[in-house]
């Protein structure tokens, strides 16, 4: 049976989060696990995402811009990856969309 795909998102954080200067958030089920990384900058929160993902593949990291529509996504430990694991971005040849 094949392993159940991880989902980690890279969104805004909640207003209330951005009061106290959190502006982007880590967000994703790592088996039972509810996980929900603050970050101060959307890079950050990339870079976090992306070594969570190549931690517990299969995985995906999706990329959500400030308004909240996905901008991109990774994939990563897909038995349709020939690219090594470092993820593809949607849209391009052989992408996840």
């Amino acid at each position: 049976m094949a392993a159940k795909q991880t989902v980690y998102h890279v969104q805004r954080s909640t207003a209330r989060a951005t009061a106290a200067g959190v502006r982007w958030e880590v967000e994703g089920r790592e088996g039972r696990r509810v996980l929900r990384e603050p970050h101060h900058t959307q890079k950050g929160a990339l870079h976090a995402a992306r070594e969570r993902a190549k931690e517990h593949t299969p995985a995906q990291v999706v990329v959500h811009a400030a308004d909240g529509h996905v901008r991109s996504a990774y994939t990563y430990g897909s038995p349709g990856t020939s690219r090594g694991g470092r993820g593809r971005r949607a849209g391009s040849p052989g992408g996840v969309y």
